[in-house]
Parts: C-alpha cells; sequence; structure tokens
C-alpha cells in the first residue's frame, strides 16, 4: 500500500480486488481473514473488516461466519468493480450522544434531509452520553457495512478508543460540536469561542458589569473550553475584572445535561447559594440552555425575577411552534448548516476526494433577541 492519500481499508480494498481480478486467486478460493489483513497491513480488525465488506458489496466475494471470505462464482463476469462501488447505495451512520429540540435535534433532521435528497441510508445511534453504549454503536454500525459515520462524541475526561481507532485507519468520519483535540479529525461546529465574547459583549452594552458565568466543568470538552475563552476575551476587551466568585462550574448535571431530577434539585440549590454570595450580581451566562433553566428557576426560587432583578443570556433555546410571550435572550447555533456541511464532508470523504489533514469548519451563531435582558444605568 503506498497511497497515502487514501483511507487504508480502501487501499487494502483495491489491492485485495486487483489481485481477484489479476486471477490471484480462484473461485472458491479462501482470502486472508481479518485477524491476517490486521497482521500484513498493520491495521485495526475494523479496517480489514471495512475492506473485505466491501468486496463483498462488489459480488467478489462470499463471507461465511465462522469460515471465512471466499472468491464468488461470479467474480469472473465483474471487470468494473470500481465503477459498481462509486454508484452503489451509501449508508451512512449517524451516532449523537444527546440530543432535544434546544439543540441536537434540527441538526439531526439536517443529516436526515441530505441522505433523503442523496438516495444515502441513514443510521442513527443515540448512546445517551454513555462511552460503552457509544463503543457498541460504532461496532454496530462497522458491522452492518457503513461507508462512513457522523459523531457528535460523549462528554468524558478521556475520548473513546474506538473513535480514536477510526479516525487512525483512515476510516471516513465527520466530528460534530465538539472537536477531539490533538487528534486529525474533521470537525464541524460553531465558532464558540466568538459566539461566547459576543454573548458577554451583549450583556456589557446593556450595562452589566457584574455578570456570574455559569458552566459544567469542561473536562476537556472542547465546546465548554471554547465557550470560557470567549467569555475571557469579552471581559478583558471590555477592561472588567470578575472575581472568580462569580464562576460557578459545580453542576451535578453532566454535558449535555442530564434529566436528572436529583441532580436538577442539587444544582438550583447551590446556584441559589452562589447568587446570594454574589448579591451584586445583575446577570447570568448560562453556556447551555438546560443548566440556564436551572439558573432562572434559582432566581425565581430566591423570589426574585427575570429580567428586573437579574438579566439571563445563553447558548441555544427551543423554538416555539406557537409565538411565546417570553423568550430567553440567546446565541442560536446553525444546526442545520452543520448537519449539511457534516454530510456534505463525509460523503467527500467516502469518495476518497483528496481533503486537507484535519479539516475544521467553524460557523457563526446568531444573537436572538428574547425577554431575558433589561437595560440597567452604567452611572
Amino acid at each position: 500500500m503506498t497511497n497515502s492519500t487514501e483511507p487504508l481499508y480502501m487501499q487494502i480494498y483495491n489491492q485485495l480486488r486487483e489481485d481477484i481480478n489479476a486471477r490471484k486467486y480462484h473461485a472458491n478460493q479462501r482470502l486472508p481473514t481479518e485477524k491476517e489483513l490486521c497482521q500484513m497491513y498493520h491495521v485495526s480488525r475494523i479496517t480489514s473488516k471495512k475492506a473485505l465488506n466491501m468486496l463483498v458489496d462488489d459480488n467478489l466475494i462470499v463471507r461465511i461466519k465462522g469460515k471465512g471470505s471466499y472468491i464468488s462464482h461470479s467474480q469472473s463476469q465483474k471487470d468494473t468493480t470500481q465503477d459498481i462501488y462509486n454508484n452503489k447505495q451509501v449508508a451512512i451512520g449517524v451516532i449523537m450522544s444527546e440530543f432535544d429540540n434546544a439543540y441536537g435535534q434540527d441538526m439531526l433532521a439536517s443529516i436526515e434531509e441530505n441522505c433523503r435528497i442523496n438516495n444515502a441510508i441513514c443510521i442513527f445511534y443515540r448512546p445517551k452520553n454513555d462511552q460503552h453504549a457509544e463503543e457498541k454503536a460504532i461496532d454496530d454500525l462497522v458491522e452492518f457495512g457503513v461507508d462512513g459515520i457522523i459523531i457528535l462524541p460523549v462528554h468524558g475526561v478521556y475520548y473513546n478508543a474506538k473513535i480514536l481507532r477510526l479516525i487512525l485507519d483512515g476510516f471516513p468520519v465527520v466530528v460534530v460540536d465538539r472537536d477531539l483535540r490533538g487528534i486529525p479529525t474533521h470537525f464541524v461546529g460553531t465558532d464558540n469561542v466568538i459566539a461566547a465574547e459576543q454573548a458577554i459583549d451583549h450583556l456589557i452594552q446593556a450595562g452589566h458589569t457584574k455578570i456570574g458565568i455559569y458552566s459544567h466543568e469542561s473536562k476537556k470538552t472542547s465546546t465548554l473550553e471554547d465557550r470560557m475563552e470567549g467569555v475571557q476575551r469579552s471581559l478583558q476587551k471590555n477592561n472588567i475584572m470578575l472575581d472568580s466568585s462569580y464562576f460557578f462550574t459545580q453542576s451535578f448535571c453532566q454535558f449535555p445535561i442530564s434529566k436528572n431530577q436529583e441532580a436538577f434539585v442539587k444544582d438550583r440549590a447551590s446556584i441559589m447559594q452562589h447568587i446570594q454570595a454574589n448579591k451584586d450580581m445583575t446577570a447570568a451566562f448560562g453556556v447551555e440552555y438546560h443548566l440556564t433553566t436551572i439558573i432562572k428557576s434559582a432566581i425565581e426560587g430566591l423570589g426574585m425575577k427575570v429580567p428586573d432583578d437579574i438579566s439571563i443570556i445563553c447558548f441555544d433555546s427551543p423554538k416555539m411552534e406557537i409565538p411565546s410571550s417570553y423568550t430567553l435572550t440567546h446565541m442560536r447555533q446553525n444546526q442545520e448548516e452543520i448537519g449539511k456541511r457534516a454530510f456534505d464532508l463525509l460523503l467527500s470523504l467516502i469518495h476518497g476526494q483528496v481533503l486537507e489533514n484535519n479539516l475544521k469548519i467553524s460557523l457563526a451563531a446568531e444573537l436572538v433577541h428574547g425577554n431575558s435582558i433589561k437595560k440597567i444605568s452604567t452611572s
């Protein structure tokens, strides 16, 4: 294998296909097993399995469980196998650790719509922020024979080894929302640094300088790290020094937010204490929607009102099908465009188009004005 611009599985596939067409294997002869191919080409089992599954799609081989892979009787009639592969229906896997109507739902709908437009099969998994379930989803999709995977990774201290293996083996993978720092991934998401900077700028322009910053613990989650960087950029740019007591990062709820009543109650009580300890605070910034709903509940639990006593800005908010008299001011991510760009990028990878390594696509967020910010006098 010498063509370094192609994924490893594609290089193995091309080599085996050439050997079959050159009659190096005769009808009914067994090919090397997945394990043998791993040793021959120094790749993972996922990579060798993908190459063999592609040969099955071309009707060049048949795979018998427990027996191995054998040359098909009809392989002599297949002299245009690459064209067959290029024209076959593409199947993609979509793994999203969590999603709801505040964030994720519109992105998934966009990916599904682009699959339908392009006559591609879409298989969806939702591991619910569980890395073991995420690993099983990857295994199932590879076993099924998908051509590529779009993944919104599970939040955790460590990256999932299964994702790393796919990427290092050159399997077509596009990561959305949370970039895997230090890993050569193709990524599509929001420019969270600029978006968070714009959110804090908006509060400062409304006269707020005592701002509570509410976040989950980042734990190597690029989304949260970038948003906190954006907060600091805005504060520095506007010459505002916030004491560390204004920063709250002790959330019990996981990110993405867990729908756990016990965690909600604990967070609400902790945020109420935080507000009481910072009585001069006039505004709050929440890194994501569900944590912000807890902030709002805590404010109201103290007998105060939004925005009369404390203003709020956050990321994302459910789109109201019926117009509501109350809407949180928020930074809305362009989920539909993220989904489309991720699909287009994955399709390019699947078809072997040469792309720059570690391609990052960052999209702007939109400031949506709601009813949760009150202008105050700067004097």
